[in-house]
């Protein structure tokens, strides 16, 4: 079976509830966590026990957490096997793995906006994001690079600020691709705007190689799976932390 997104999310919610609890979890535990009815969970739970992917443990309660008399003398839960553990990891590791090359890459690009000062190449720029065989990685060093650049021409922290108000309080799933497909598109707009200091391949003010770039990027994000897409937007909100307490130093 090729596990999808959508039983992939289940499985991790109830990984993470294991492991809060390092006990086997009924299903009304993954279904309040994940906003479904409880027969949806049971449903989808049971079709990953089928697939090896979770173990049942029938437990006779003893204790007032669930409402146990309409569930009978025992009740059902779950627990993830080795084959669960194994299909859910990756994606933590690589995303682990990624933040650590996010940071060095973030360092790399600040201080090379700093050296080249009015000589900014910003197509080479763009080429190293575009090198990198990660999705993530290039749509980190897309965001960063606009943020500076509109920084840059701006000669200030106004407009990243006004851009800004698009990004959630909270960094979490919801509204996260939304959220950061509209700011790149405010990004393209603030340097539609100032087009005439946009630093540009061939000096004509066009911003088609930034659209494209832009496109790239949504495509990227549309892609990308939840916690994905929640990593780049914390990466975001971090970026212009930075950016907003340097400005006040």
């Amino acid at each position: 079976m090729k596990i999808t997104t959508r039983q992939k999310e289940f499985l991790q919610t109830l990984i993470d509830l294991y492991r809060q609890k390092d006990s086997p979890i009924h299903y009304s535990e993954v279904a309040k966590k994940m906003g479904v009815s409880k027969w949806t969970a049971y449903d989808m739970l049971q079709l990953l026990h089928k697939e090896d992917f979770l173990e049942v443990e029938y437990l006779i309660p003893e204790s007032g957490n669930y409402e146990w008399s309409k569930l009978g003398r025992s009740t059902i839960t779950f627990y993830p096997t080795k084959k669960g553990y194994d299909i859910s990891s990756p994606t933590k590791q690589k995303i682990s793995t990624n933040i650590v090359e996010l940071k060095k890459i973030k360092k790399e690009i600040t201080q090379k906006f700093e050296e080249l000062k009015g000589k900014l190449n910003i197509r080479d720029l763009f080429k190293e994001a575009l090198q990198s065989k990660s999705p993530l990685i290039f749509c980190a060093c897309l965001l960063l690079i606009l943020i500076l650049l509109i920084k840059k021409i701006t000669e200030g922290v106004a407009e990243i600020k006004l851009i800004s108000q698009v990004i959630p309080h909270a960094t979490t799933n919801t509204y996260a691709e939304l959220a950061l497909i509209v700011f790149a598109g405010m990004c393209l707009g603030v340097l539609a705007k100032y087009v005439s200091k946009v630093p540009t391949t061939y000096g004509n003010n066009d911003l088609g190689e930034y659209t494209n770039y832009i496109q790239t990027y949504n495509q990227y994000v549309s892609q990308m799976d939840k916690d994905e897409q929640k990593s780049l937007l914390g990466f975001l909100k971090e970026t212009l932390d930075e950016i907003n307490i340097k400005n006040k130093e």
